[in-house]
Formats: structure tokens, sequence, C-alpha cells
């Protein structure tokens, strides 16, 4: 690939030659024949040079006897080769045929040393070899042409001063041809030279582009490494041209070593745009191919002659090869769109490098087409990338007209709600009002209902009260009242009206009121069915339960109004009784009596009445509190003080619930007797 123009221009342009040569030249030259320089023919000049060591500017004089001088062929034999150490003068006549006088034709001089021409005495031109020092042995031959007419005399003379380098190739190659043959020459080297420009403009151009990209889009590294890639291959292109192009030994050498360093620089940037497109992850294994170039690299320019290198970048093509293989063998690689297109460009650029190397290597014929074909591989490279790119860009201008319509809808929706924005509004003031009215109604059923209650407890002798309420979120039903009676005995009332809210409120008003006219009277059973009357007459909605009792130290006397039975603790046994079978609820349609029971107390029993929210409430799986464990939590805890007994009860009630939001009032009245 890399060397192969350059083998092929050292093999054409040194002493070989690719025109056809004046075949049978004699010490005494025959004439320049036209039929011998048609069809682009050159002829060299190789035979009837005579030649002296030293050097005298007189020896360039037409005019000069130079019989004596030895006769030597060019290129010499090696064995020759020691006696052209320094400078000499080589000379040769010329006879032309009729038809090339006054015809223009070009001269042509090749050498590997210093070398000036000179025709009929005057100085023609002048060429000089580059490359590397002349003690490598690797130096690129010099040229120069120049077009002369010759004058319509037959016979000319050429002479050379000719200079060879110490290990220098010996001789030089002095040709002519005709001037048409000479510019299609010169067009087929401009040719060769725009063939190796343009590729490397087009390659620092695709750097400078992906370096932008890169820039403009950090997480899309393989436009990093892409950038690299032709940063080096532009690189090794340039070097290509200095290397054939210089006009100085500086830059020859120049360009000489710095081809391959370019090459393993363009094969590992390869790689790593590979890993960023098909890898999910960075493989660690970059760091041995690293290691690996840098290796080649210092192998390369520790070399006097970089050509004595050509398998460093071979065998380095061929790891990066064996890796990419793997990679995909593996099947741990990453589905991006237009990766596949990327990967046909790698195939074909990995082809033609195996052409250019076996075109270097001669296991191929040098044809034309092949001669640079590995700039094929370069462009078929550029364009899958760019396809790769265009797909990218496609894939995101999709995403971008979704998102596009997704806001569009969106855009859509934001305007009906703006539309309905203003009834919307006013549906919200309005509810807030009216939340805000049911809030302050609700805050002041619950005061009322607060009201209801007693504002201190009665003291009676012999007897020890406590009383507490728990509500819910809403104004709830429940009751309990106090007084005490004429004969010294405590009456007790405890309810709870059906429901909640506003009108359980009102029921409770109500009740209260009755209890504070009738609660004084002796029959229990009595003051409940003139309160049933009473609320029936008012059509309250709701309906009450209610417990009515009578206390003394020694007995109590109760009755009720479908309330849940009172719980009696014996101090004496511990044991739990239940006081109280409930007629139908005060207010309510429902006919029926209120029977009342009595039981006995003695000192230390304990009564506790409950509203129906404690036993029912629930817990986060749904289970009931239940009046079992009611009566075993009030049975632990019945001997302390009546009112650290309610605080108890509430308190077990409470975590039982625990973060669930209480479902109903919870009433507790504790009444025990103390002797």
């Amino acid at each position: 690939m890399l060397w192969q123009a350059l083998n092929r221009f050292a093999a054409v342009a040194v002493f070989f030659g690719t025109s056809l040569a004046a075949q049978g030249q004699e010490q005494t030259p025959p004439p320049l024949a036209a039929k011998s320089l048609a069809d682009g023919n050159r002829i060299n000049l190789v035979h009837a040079w005579r030649y002296h060591p030293g050097d005298d500017p007189r020896w360039a004089d037409p005019a000069f006897d130079d019989t004596g001088w030895e006769l030597v062929e060019l290129p010499p034999d090696e064995h020759s080769r020691d006696g052209w150490l320094g400078a000499g003068w080589f000379r040769r006549h010329l006879r032309l045929e009729p038809a090339l006088r006054g015809q223009p034709l070009v001269i042509r001089v090749e050498t590997f040393g210093t070398t000036a021409v000179f025709l009929d005495g005057a100085p023609l031109m002048s060429a000089e070899a580059s490359g590397l020092a002349p003690q490598a042995g690797a130096r690129r031959p010099g040229s120069a042409w120049r077009e002369v007419v010759f004058s319509t005399r037959p016979d000319h003379a050429l002479a050379v001063r000719h200079v060879l380098a110490p290990a220098g190739q010996p001789g030089f190659r002095l040709s002519v041809e005709r001037s048409d043959a000479a510019a299609f020459k010169i067009a087929a080297d401009r040719r060769r030279t725009l063939l190796l420009a343009l590729p490397a403009f087009l390659a620092a151009f695709l750097a400078l582009l992906h370096l932008a990209l890169f820039l403009s889009y950090s997480k899309a590294r393989e436009n990093l490494f892409y950038a690299l890639t032709m940063a080096a291959l532009a690189a090794m292109l340039v070097s290509m041209l200095l290397w054939e192009k210089a006009a100085s030994v500086f830059w020859g050498n120049l360009g000489s070593r710095a081809a391959i360093p370019s090459v393993l620089a363009a094969l590992f940037f390869l790689l790593l745009t590979y890993y960023a497109v098909r890898t999910p992850t960075f493989p660690r294994t970059w760091i041995a191919f690293a290691a690996a170039g840098l290796t080649l690299l210092g192998l390369t320019l520790l070399r006097s002659d970089p050509h004595a290198s050509m398998w460093t970048w071979y065998l380095y093509f061929g790891l990066v090869t064996a890796e990419i293989i793997r990679v995909e063998a593996t099947g741990r690689t990453v589905a991006r769109e237009g990766a596949r297109v990327l990967l046909g460009g790698l195939a074909i650029f990995g082809v033609t490098f195996v052409l250019q190397i076996l075109v270097i290597l001669h296991f191929v014929p040098m044809v034309p087409i092949l001669s640079n074909i590995f700039l094929l591989g370069m462009l078929a490279l550029a364009l899958a990338m760019s396809l790769f790119l265009v797909q990218g860009f496609a894939r995101t201008s999709r995403d971008l007209e979704r998102r596009l319509v997704e806001v569009h809808a969106l855009s859509e929706q934001v305007l009906a709600q703006e539309r309905a924005g203003h009834e919307q509004e006013l549906r919200r003031r309005l509810l807030e009002v009216e939340n805000a009215r049911k809030t302050s109604e609700i805050e002041a059923a619950r005061t009322l209902q607060l009201s209801m209650l007693p504002a201190t407890l009665p003291a009676v002798e012999g007897l020890e009260t406590a009383a507490a309420m728990s509500t819910a979120s809403e104004v709830g039903g429940d009751y309990y009242d106090f007084r005490v009676a004429p004969d010294g005995s405590l009456v007790v009332a405890f309810g709870d009206a059906t429901g909640h809210g506003v009108a359980a409120g009102i029921m409770v008003t109500a009740v209260k009121a009755l209890f504070s006219a009738l609660g004084g009277a002796e029959s229990l059973s009595s003051v409940l069915a003139e309160c049933g009357r009473v609320l029936r007459e008012m059509h309250v909605k709701p309906h009450m339960c209610l417990t009515l009792a009578r206390l003394t130290p020694r007995a109590v006397t109760l009755c009720s109004a479908a309330m849940p039975p009172v719980l009696i603790h014996r101090a004496g046994s511990g044991e739990i009784e239940e006081l109280g079978n409930g007629g139908p609820p005060v207010g309510s349609r429902l006919s029926g009596v209120w029977n009342e029971c009595s039981a006995s107390l003695a000192p230390g029993d304990t009564l506790l009445f409950a509203s129906d929210g404690f036993a029912e409430q629930l817990d986060a799986a749904d289970q009931l509190f239940g009046y079992e464990r009611m009566a075993e939590v009030f049975r632990a805890s019945a001997c302390e003080p009546a009112g650290e007994l309610v605080e108890r009860l509430l308190a077990q009630v409470s975590a039982w619930r625990g973060e669930r939001e209480q479902g109903d009032d919870i009433t507790l009245v504790v009444v025990r007797a103390t002797s």
C-alpha cells in the first residue's frame, strides 16, 4: 500500500527505465533516428561514453579532444565503482538524423549523485540525489529535464560532470525523447501528485469535521478516534508526497521516516473507532495494542533504513484485523443503527490493504488499478462513516419529530385546559368556599358537642369517677353526662347518636336538654320513655342509643336503650360481669320496653361504660379490636386509679389502630366503688 508507489518509482526511475532504449549503440554512435523516438519512446544514452577522473571546466568544451579518455558504459560494472569516487567527467558525441534537426527534444538526467549536464559547452541542467544520508545506502535518485532545439548542424557534444558520494549507487542516466512524450510524462507525474494530494486533503477535511462533531457532542467518542485516524492517513499521504517530490535531502528524509509511523497510528485509531462503535464498554485490550504500536514504532525509528521495517505495519495490520474478527465472533457487541454499513467500509478498507501488501511483496502483478488500491479503501471507509453518521442523524431527527408531535399534543391539551380554565377555577373556588363552610360548620358542631359534656366530674362520697372522649375526624354522636340525685345517688347518662355530623350533634343537644330536665326522676325507664316520646315528636331523623345508670357505693341500677352492656370488674375475684340488655333506641319508630336491671357493688368494684367505637376500631389488617380484647385489657388494668385506667384503655386502642385513621368516636366512663 504505502510503499508500492515508492518501489515502483525506484524501479522505473533508476537505471532500468520503462521506455524502450535504442539498441546496438557503438563506440562511434549511429545517428539518433526519428523512428527510435516514435510512439513516446526514449533513447537511453548508455554506450559510447568516455570517462576521465578529476575536475576541469575546460572538459565541457565541445572542441576538447577526448579520444584518450577511457571508454565506459553506463551504469558501470561493480568493479569500476571504486574508481568513480569523487568528481569525474563524461563526454559523448551525438549525431542527429536530418528529420530531428530543428525539432524540440527533451534531454532527461537521473542520478544518485550530483550531476551537471552541458550541451555544446553551455550549461544545460543539474540534478542531485536526495533522501537518506549516503551512508544509509538508500538515497532517492534526483532527476531533471530540459527541452532543447538542436541546431541544423549534425554533430553535437554532451559533457557531464558527475560526483558520486561514498556508498552511493554508481552512475547516472541520460536519455532523449520527443517533447510531446515528455509532456505526457509530466502530466502523468502531475496526476500522480493529485492522486496523493486529493485524498490527503479529503482525509484532513474529514479529520477536522469529525473533530468538530466530537467537540459539539463529546459523548460520541467515535468521532474523535475517526478524526485521529483520518489525520494519520493524511500524514501518511503527505509523507509519500514529500518522499517522491521533495527537492532537498531534509524533506525527502522526513517523508521517508514519517510514512510507517503514520500507518501505525492510523491502524491504532481505526481500532479505537471500531471499539467506540461496536463494544458496550471500552475493552482494556486497547492498552496492549497501544504498547505494541509503540514497540513497533521504536523498532522502525531505530533502523537507519525505514524500508527494512515495512514488516512492522504488515504485522500491526494483521493484529488489528484479528482483534476485530475476535470481537465480532464473541457476539458481545452493541447493535447500533448504521453499524453494518460501517463494518462494510472497514471490510473494504481491510481488503484493499491486503491487496496493497500483496502488490508490494510482488505476490500480485503490478497493474495500474492496483498501484494505489488502498486509496479506494480510504474512500470506502469515509463513505461508510458518512452513511453511519447520516443514519444516526436520521434517527435523532425521527426522535425529535416524535418529541415535537408529543409536545404539540401536550400544547393542545394545555390550550384546552386554558380554555376551560376559568370554569375550572370558578369550580375550584366554589369548592374551597363550600369546604370552608363545611369545615366551619363541623368545627362549630364539634364545639357544641364538647360543650354538651360536663365541665367537671361530680364528687359523690364512696364513688370515684373518670371520663374521656377521643373524637373522630367528623362530629360524632357520643355523649356522657352526670347528675347527683336528691337522694345522693349518682345518675350517669351514656349514649351514642347514630351517624355523624351536624345531625348527630343536634340529637346530642336534645338528649342533653332532656337529661337535664328529667334525670332526677326515680324511674330510669320512665326517663327513657319520655325522651323517646319527645324525640319522635321532634321528627329528628337520627336516633339515640342511651344508657341510664343510678349508682351508690353498694348498688347499681341500669336501664339501656340499645347500648353495649356495662362491664363490672369484681375486685374480690377479678371476674368481669356484663350488665344491661338494651331495648330499642330512643327516638326511633321501633316499639319495645326499657327494663331496669340491678347489681350489688363491693368496695373496689369498677364499672366501665364504653361506646361501640372502642371495640370496633380496626388495625392495618382490618381486624377488630373486639369486645373480648376490651374485657381483657379492662381486667388487666382495673386496679389502677380511675383516671389512669381511662388513659391506659385509650393508649391500648390507639396502639392497636397504629397509623390508621380513627373511624368513630371513642368515649369511656369509669366509676369505682371506694367504700
